[in-house]
């Protein structure tokens, strides 16, 4: 008797906008040069080249948050450049959710362009694992035990607090996105990708 040796493979998401049949939009950031490439039924353009409606709902979504249109004025006087960053920020990362769907944005990814990312203080940003949306300081604990793999004493004295008020905010924390751990933790920030390296 012969067995069927078949296997069965779990499926890989795909990136939004990769398909030519996909008509989602996904923004990708280029790191270095923070200039903005869209993808839509499976063809790459550049953001000057955004269908207009799309550019008016991400200046709409911009214009709208007055720390991010605070921070972004400074580095640029150009509007249209403010809205390229802006977008940048928000949706930097290439993942399987689209980024605009059926002519509505999304919410903000959760992408990091640094650990001290400056669009953490926007109001439209918020950085989650699950439903749980995290401050910049868990933010700062969660790098400084993962990446830094810092001492809780060190991480404390980062933080200017108490090793017993971090301990505070760790209990909080885990609590919070369900972990008891380390591993856990580590295991959750990778698989939610609020580890910025």
């Amino acid at each position: 008797m012969i067995k069927d040796k078949t296997t069965n493979f779990s499926p890989i998401p795909q990136i939004a906008g990769l398909m030519p049949n996909d008509s989602a939009i996904e923004f990708i950031g280029d790191r270095k040069t923070k200039q903005v490439m869209w993808m839509q039924n499976g063809s790459n353009h550049y953001f000057t080249d955004i269908p207009i409606e799309y550019y008016l709902l991400l200046k709409k979504a911009y214009l709208r948050d007055p720390k991010a249109v605070w921070f972004l004025s400074s580095v640029t006087p150009h509007l249209n450049l403010q809205v390229e960053l802006y977008t940048y920020y928000m949706y930097g990362e290439a993942d399987s959710t689209p980024d605009i769907k059926n002519g509505k944005l999304s919410a903000s990814e959760n992408f990091r362009d640094s650990r001290n990312c400056p669009s953490l203080f926007w109001n439209s940003k918020n950085i989650n694992i699950g439903s749980h949306i995290l401050t910049p300081r868990q933010l700062i604990i969660i790098d400084s035990i993962l990446i830094q793999n810092l001492p809780d004493k060190a991480i404390a004295s980062v933080l200017g607090i108490s090793l017993t008020t971090l301990d505070f905010h760790k209990a909080k924390l885990f609590k919070a996105i369900g972990v008891t751990n380390k591993m856990e933790l580590q295991k959750l920030a990778l698989k939610h990708k609020v580890i910025a390296l």
